[in-house]
């Protein structure tokens, strides 16, 4: 048996998982940026392994992470304001056995492609849009990776010259503009609803259809997202693009994203459809990828 993390954030699950890539038992919680986030996250994963070892024997452990990871240590975590963090070294203290860690949306893309809807393709993009936007390439039916670290920050893409500080550092990013968290803030926030809990903006979206300003407002926001995605069908044609993370649950937006993009004067090579699929797995895939 397999255990596989995924570190998101604001949100961390734990899964034990089978030779057949299912879940066969899981943890998970929240916490809040306010919180010691390094101590949140270690004593809810030592805890938690610690646990799952005393009935199961434990081959491995993988870790999906945020950010850039390079020989096993989380380099940079911008969203959660952690650098250069040895995780698996904490956890190799509770637990002597293999651990690997890789970038969360390469993960959820090695899951998607092995288990879920990128598994027919050979050529496709895996983003996912939660707190910040990571990205993934499926290249000739293999993760795409370079070099050193592990690259393709489509987030961190600029979208907008000298535009919207992002927590990187840089301004304009397309992160900034079009992860998910931004667009539950900007309508929790224009239309006082205190709280940016995913049951609370579908809701209110449901609810309010015709409201004008709310309807400006997801306009913004696909139109942001389309040219983001844009860039990325431009450099690398896929097949298709998988979509994960709070995004993938608003069946309507996926298209109204599909429809943006066919219309838009974004793509060099015009297309009569673009396949947009919601990730198969939704956030599993991370927990499921990060033990392949």
């Amino acid at each position: 048996m397999k255990i596989g993390i995924d570190i998101g954030g604001s949100h961390i699950g734990i899964g034990l998982v089978n030779e057949k890539g299912e879940i066969v038992e899981k943890q998970e919680m929240f916490f809040k940026g306010t919180e010691d986030v390094k101590k949140v996250i270690e004593d809810f994963i030592c805890t938690n392994i610690s646990q799952m070892a005393i009935s199961y024997d434990i081959e491995s452990i993988g870790v999906a992470a945020p950010g850039t990871v390079l020989e096993n240590k989380m380099i940079s975590a911008v969203n959660l304001g952690l650098e250069n963090y040895n995780l698996s070294e904490k956890i190799q203290s509770i637990l002597d056995v293999k651990i690997k860690l890789r970038n969360d949306a390469k993960c959820a893309a090695l899951a998607e492609k092995k288990y879920g809807e990128l598994m027919p393709y050979e050529n496709g993009i895996f983003l996912c849009l939660g707190t910040g936007i990571g990205g993934a390439v499926i290249y000739n039916g293999q993760l795409l990776e370079p070099k050193g670290v592990p690259g393709f920050e489509f987030g961190h893409t600029i979208i907008q010259k000298g535009g919207k500080q992002c927590n990187c550092g840089k301004r304009g990013c397309f992160e900034a503009y079009a992860s998910f968290k931004k667009f539950k803030e900007k309508i929790s926030e224009e239309f006082n609803l205190n709280s940016v809990e995913g049951s609370v903006i579908k809701e209110f979206l449901i609810n309010n259809k015709q409201d004008k300003k709310l309807i400006d407002i997801v306009n913004t926001y696909i139109e942001d997202l389309s040219i983001g995605i844009s860039n990325i069908i431009n450099i690398f044609e896929p097949e298709v693009i998988c979509i994960g993370g709070s995004f993938s649950e608003y069946d309507n937006m996926l298209n109204s994203l599909e429809q943006a993009l066919i219309q838009s004067n974004l793509l060099i090579n015009k297309k009569n459809g673009i396949i947009i699929k919601p990730a198969k797995l939704k956030n599993d895939a991370g927990i499921i990828g990060a033990t392949i």
